[in-house]
């Protein structure tokens, strides 16, 4: 009897709960826990708070990232401010399937300089400690098989930033789990990216040199050396495209503005049709590839 009025109870609570509230779907954040949080090893992911922005985003605020150890040595934490996701295809997570679209915006990310993997920012870059933010939102219509990248955006504070934008084609939705078999249809109908650098290059250009065995000065005269002789009997535009290349290496310890490629293939480029390239005038043509900074080589 003890039972039965207990459950009596917790019913008539879920039926006005029901009538007052109407049906109620399970909001951004609650699918993030069960289909994502719930696969990460504990202790991986932490945060102070956290909210739902409808049925496919949320929010998480102050969040800490433990990455695993490599063997016996622990792993430096990663705090970020932000972690904003603006809707993600939960509906493919949900059936163990890549999401198919995907907008998320990551602010404030501050880690140590040793990012592990032997990689130590302080030792390569005199860089004490990394900041930067990320955005990124993409979307894979299967109907039409085109993936459009709208967004890839990381910024290192201080350091410099990178944005890359494309549209491919050809891409279906086994694509996602047989990447090399697709890249075989896929085929590039635009796409642009910009670097802007603020001291990244000036830092890490000599630390580079001198790891390959040389030092800064004769990389950079091999760099723009092997740059001119891919200029031999190539057509203006050619030209143009690799002295604009010459120019941001011989400016890297201060750039004059951002690096711009951009590429508007006449029809569309695959991967095929760039391998067979064998001339940089074959493979402006079949990109539609142009090349903007402001400096100019000396």
């Amino acid at each position: 009897m003890a039972k039965t009025r207990i459950f009596c109870l917790v019913a008539s609570g879920l039926l006005a709960g029901f009538v007052m509230t109407g049906p109620a779907a399970a909001d951004g954040l609650e699918r993030f826990e069960k289909t994502i949080k719930a696969q990460i090893p504990p202790d991986t992911l932490k945060y102070k708070s956290a909210k739902g922005l409808g049925d496919d985003g949320f929010t998480l605020t102050d969040v800490t990232i433990t990455p695993p150890p490599e063997g016996d040595k622990k792993q430096d934490p990663i705090a970020i401010k932000t972690i904003a996701v603006e809707s993600l295809d939960f509906d493919s997570i949900e059936k163990n399937q890549p999401p198919l679209y995907a907008k998320v915006r990551i602010e404030g990310i501050a880690s140590s300089n040793n990012l592990g993997g032997g990689i130590d920012l302080k030792q390569m870059a005199g860089i004490d400690k990394l900041s930067a933010d990320m955005q990124l939102e993409y979307k894979l219509d299967t109907d039409k098989e085109t993936l459009t990248l709208s967004r890839l955006e990381l910024n290192l504070n201080g350091l410099g930033r990178l944005e890359l934008t494309f549209i491919v084609d050809g891409i279906g939705e086994d694509a996602i789990a047989k990447p090399d078999a697709a890249m075989d249809d896929a085929t590039l109908r635009t796409g642009s990216l910009v670097y802007d650098d603020k001291s990244l290059l000036a830092k890490a250009v000599p630390i580079a040199a001198v790891m390959t065995g040389g030092d800064v000065k004769s990389a950079t005269a091999m760099a723009v050396q092997t740059l001119d002789a891919m200029k031999e009997g190539q057509s203006e535009d050619s030209k143009k495209v690799i002295d604009s290349l010459v120019a941001y290496v011989q400016d890297y310890e201060k750039p004059k503005g951002p690096l711009r490629i951009t590429v508007n293939p006449p029809d569309k480029a695959s991967a095929a049709s760039l391998q067979n390239a064998k001339s940089a005038d074959e493979i402006v043509k079949a990109l539609g590839l142009t090349v903007s900074y402001s400096g100019k080589r000396s």
